[in-house]
């Protein structure tokens, strides 16, 4: 009998199904879950799987032999997914976005204390080489403490149509941070620390198919004084969606910048008092290392109790930058304090 954490993977669409590769090199998955049973089907196919299908969540959660659920659904189903599973004793891995809104992050993490089980939040773009290498230049030895940075995230989205599913809809997904900006805004976190206000604007509605603002310019100053813009579009027809996240971070000694494309991605860095900058090229772009990373991480959190890479500290403080900046927008843009509902604070 295998040792490996039994995993149920809720959510079967594209990207639980790409997604169920990784849980497979350190875990088994016995049990599939997904309204549309052709999804399920599908992934049981496609990795060779016998483990058991259902179209609701409480059944399989109620079936029992489960270590851990994925959660790989729509945002708006993060919080009651994960919240019935703690209550089953099972521990949580779930993808970003965490929630739609801060209250629901803290109902998803107080089940989890309550019932003594992990909660693990994949925000992989931080684990990935080329982003975890701009972190790393951050250190005092190389280019010191970022102060400032940018990134302009304009790009066109119209080839995946979000706007024809949930993701249009911030009722459903949590807004349009929540689709084109929580991977940046997150490793914004890991570069500049902990912030304490946001602001944000939004331009005018270019496609009228998505339900929010589809243009939208946020600005984030953080404890250490720094400060941190990212702007986003998302009918710029020149780039393409990996195209348009590439960084421009001033630091105490220096700076650096990444310039993405499709195929790899040049990192630049320079000190102060060097004539040349540094050129590092990745052809890898690190997808299967994060993604290997964090659900080893979570096994060994849940099994040898390790220090892992990611918690749901990231997931909610992630959620909390975004969830400020909407409302902002609401409030003319007007800064936001952090935190944003301190009355949930521990």
């Amino acid at each position: 009998m295998s040792d490996k954490l039994r995993f149920g993977l809720i959510g079967c669409g594209s990207f639980g199904k790409e997604f169920s590769s990784y849980l497979l090199e350190t875990a088994d998955i016995v049990a599939l879950c997904d309204v549309n049973p052709d999804s399920t089907a599908a992934v049981a196919a496609h990795r060779n799987l016998t483990a058991r299908e259902y179209t609701d969540t409480n059944a399989m959660l109620s079936a029992g032999g489960l270590d851990a659920v994925a959660v790989c659904t729509g945002n708006f189903l993060h919080r009651d997914i994960t919240v019935a599973a703690a209550d089953a004793g099972l521990h949580v891995y779930c993808e970003k976005a965490m929630a739609r809104t801060v209250p629901e992050c803290w109902d998803m993490v107080r089940a989890c204390e309550r019932n003594q089980v992990k909660l693990m939040v994949g925000h992989k773009r931080r684990l990935r080489p080329p982003w975890a290498r701009m972190i790393e230049l951050t250190d005092d030895a190389l280019l010191g403490a970022a102060v400032s940075g940018t990134v302009a995230q304009h790009t066109d989205n119209r080839p995946y149509e979000f706007w024809n599913c949930w993701w249009s809809d911030p009722a459903l997904s949590g807004g349009f941070l929540h689709m084109h900006g929580v991977h940046v805004l997150d490793w914004s976190r890991a570069v500049f620390g902990d912030a304490e206000k946001v602001w944000a604007v939004t331009g005018p509605q270019q496609d009228p198919r998505y339900k929010f603002p589809d243009s939208l310019h946020v600005t984030v100053r953080y404890k250490s004084g720094a400060v941190f813009t990212l702007t986003g579009s998302l009918s710029y027809p020149i780039h393409k969606f990996r195209e348009s996240q590439g960084p421009r971070v001033e630091c105490r000694h220096g700076g650096f910048k990444l310039e993405p494309f499709m195929d790899h991605l040049d990192l630049y860095w320079q000190r102060l008092d060097e004539d040349e900058a540094h050129h590092e090229r990745f052809d890898d772009l690190g997808f299967d290392h994060a993604f290997g990373l964090e659900v080893n991480d979570f096994a060994r959190w849940v099994s040898e109790d390790r220090e892992p890479c990611l918690t749901w500290v990231e997931g909610l403080r992630c959620v909390e930058l975004m969830e400020a900046a909407y409302r902002s927008v609401e409030n003319g843009g007007d800064g936001i304090a952090l935190p944003l509902y301190p009355e949930l604070e521990p």
